[in-house]
């Protein structure tokens, strides 16, 4: 399954457009003089296919074209694709027409717009040309995989003026080491040595792969965790131990104590009990507590006051007392004679004024009166005390009793509470327990995972053998040695170098190789441009044949420029073979179409062979090849179209 070339379709500026059509199989020739744009056919099929990149040279085509049209046709399925014309200077447009489907007519120059992009119509046209989704993975060194598209088919595709008759490179664009190795890496894909079924197997590879990583991680990490859960092992042994869940004599000693903590995950928790709540009852005893102290203080001041004012009623008896003692004396008094001035009791002259008999009898008898009251006071104040004695008495009891009852109160909360802490601490064990053991069971998982490992294993191995880089190399080598012997046949039909000796390409070296009696030749050794010629002509023929022999993703057409280059002279006009001076120069030409000629009878259909020469033959199998012949004002693109 490939495409083949329909026609190439060049808009003016205006409102011309240019057709080119071509022969949907066998032996195509554009035939003329030199200038007429025959080499731009190759950059202008390669730019429409989505390369990067413009390169027809600076003259004319850059500046009468406005949009380049490639129609392309594949088992009946039709694309017509067209790129902006990026002008004088520039290397590439921006607008991309693509248009799918069979039609009979081409879209004018003001219908045509951008509708995608140029990194959307490589993959295009990669779907188009059959290049299935394919990887290649390198071996050694640091090279990415690479998957093959268009790009690297048209290496195989394309012969320009400077490749085909050049020693050191076989193949179009591998003068660039990217684009070589590139090539290199997806000859196995486009020469069939890799299939899809190949390709199919790398993506199973692949997935085992994945999978595998996946397991081992597991594993690796079960492993670890295992490891690492040891110590969470040993405390929650040694909680359980404590919490009486675990016996005290118990020694976790190998894995089997994980299935002994389930055991004891089983375990059934004591139901939580209702206790008896012991604050208000506390707090109760404490303010009881708090108020016979607030009592038995007011109390103990009350007693020391009352003691205080006996001790003072006593002082002032005893001074009364002392007062009534002296002036009791009275009676011994004489009458008072009503001077002042003398002693009542001696009759003397005194210096100051002294009381009368009468006066000291009053003090005598207020004394007496104060005693008498001293006297009566003194047995109340005494029973008063002995009262508040007897009430403190009571009350220091009455606190012993609440003070019996509050520490009796705490000592119950506190162990209803630490029963309630118990049960708690209990629940929450088994909880740790329970999470521990499902995030950890090596003991059922384990088994599993090592059989899936195995399991795995054994797929990848039998995948791998799908697959191995030896097998794939010896089928390539078994398709260059078919493609060998093709060249060999081919090189028959040429007077070359070498000849009589067997052929073939080395992709390693992207070049083609005699084998001699005297050792391996390399194109780069053999001499005369018209060897590099046909041996260009000759390999990329028998590639083709290959290709189209066995279906191969590989665009339908091969595209050779100026094939007999090293034979015409510059000015040579109506490209006869009389304009050729010498005879073996002559045979050589028609002897090199003749091979192409009939090399497309003997490749499968579709296939095309497009020649852009300078010869003429006057053959009848040539002139029925010709497509056109430009020479006078006849070239690629008319005359009489607009320069911009």
């Amino acid at each position: 399954m490939s495409f083949i070339i329909k026609a190439i379709v060049l808009y003016s500026h205006g409102d011309k457009i240019r057709t080119l059509p071509f022969n949907p199989s066998g032996l195509n020739i554009i035939t003329g003089k030199s200038k007429t744009g025959k080499s731009a056919i190759i950059d202008i099929v390669d730019y429409c296919m989505g390369r990067d990149t413009f390169d027809v040279a600076e003259g004319e085509i850059r500046r009468r074209v406005s949009w380049f049209g490639l129609h392309i046709e594949s088992q009946g399925d039709e694309i017509f694709v067209a790129r902006d014309n990026p002008g004088p200077g520039a290397s590439s447009g921006s607008k991309v027409y693509y248009r799918r489907g069979k039609f009979d007519g081409y879209p004018q120059r003001d219908e045509l717009e951008k509708n995608i992009t140029a990194s959307s119509l490589k993959t295009l046209m990669t779907q188009f040309a059959g290049i299935v989704e394919n990887e290649h993975r390198p071996t050694s060194g640091t090279r990415d995989p690479l998957s093959a598209n268009i790009s690297h088919a048209l290496f195989l595709c394309f012969q320009p003026q400077g490749v085909i008759a050049s020693k050191d490179q076989l193949f179009n664009r591998t003068s660039d080491t990217f684009r070589a190795l590139a090539l290199r890496d997806t000859f196995p894909y486009f020469l069939g040595a890799v299939d899809e079924e190949y390709f199919k197997h790398l993506n199973e590879l692949d997935e085992l792969r994945k999978r595998l990583r996946v397991l081992e991680a597991n594993e690796a990490k079960k492993i670890q965790s295992i490891e690492i859960n040891r110590s969470n092992v040993v405390r929650l042994v040694n909680e359980g131990k404590r919490l009486a869940f675990i016996p005290q004599d118990y020694q976790a000693v190998d894995d089997t104590v994980f299935s002994y903590l389930r055991r004891v995950s089983q375990t059934e928790v004591d139901q939580a009990h209702i206790y008896q709540d012991f604050g208000t009852t506390i707090s109760q005893l404490e303010g009881e507590r708090a108020a016979l102290w607030t009592r038995i203080s007011e109390l103990n001041q009350d007693r020391k006051a009352a003691q205080s004012f006996m001790s003072v009623q006593s002082d002032f008896g005893r001074e009364v007392a002392e007062q009534k003692a002296r002036l009791s004396s009275i009676g011994l008094y004489k009458e008072d004679i009503g001077d002042k001035t003398r002693c009542p009791v001696c009759d003397s002259l005194q210096a100051s004024p002294v009381a009368s008999v009468l006066e000291i009898t009053k003090a005598l008898a207020s004394v007496t009166s104060q005693l008498a009251s001293v006297h009566k006071e003194s047995p109340h104040l005494l029973n008063h005390i002995n009262n508040l004695d007897i009430e403190i008495e009571r009350l220091n009891d009455q606190l012993k009793e609440v003070s019996m009852e509050l520490r009796a109160a705490i000592i119950s909360d506190e162990a209803a509470k630490a029963a309630q802490e118990q049960l708690v601490s209990r629940a929450r064990y088994m909880g740790r327990l329970s999470n521990f053991l499902e995030t950890t069971s090596p003991e059922e998982t384990e088994p599993h995972a090592v059989n899936d490992i195995e399991r795995i294993k054994k797929l990848l191995e039998a995948v791998l053998g799908k697959v191995r880089s030896d097998e794939i190399d010896s089928r390539v080598d078994t398709f260059l040695d078919l493609i060998g012997s093709k060249m060999t046949l081919y090189s028959d039909e040429l007077d070359l170098e070498h000849k009589g000796s067997s052929l073939r390409l080395d992709i390693k070296k992207l070049t083609v190789v005699a084998n001699t009696e005297d050792g391996p030749i390399p194109l780069s050794r053999m001499g005369s441009g018209e060897n590099w010629v046909g041996y260009h002509v000759l390999a990329h023929l028998a590639l083709h044949w290959w290709f189209r022999r066995r279906g191969r993703p590989v665009p339908s057409f091969l595209i050779l420029d100026q094939p007999t280059q090293a034979y015409y002279p510059p000015d040579a006009e109506n490209g006869s073979l009389e304009e050729i001076k010498d005879d073996d120069d002559r045979t050589a030409v028609l002897s090199l179409f003749k091979l192409m000629h009939k090399a497309c009878s003997e490749i499968s259909m579709p296939f095309q062979l497009i020649v852009l020469d300078h010869a003429h033959l006057r053959e009848k199998w040539f002139e029925n090849a010709i497509v056109e012949e430009w020479r006078g004002d006849r070239a690629l693109v008319p005359r009489d179209w607009p320069l911009i």
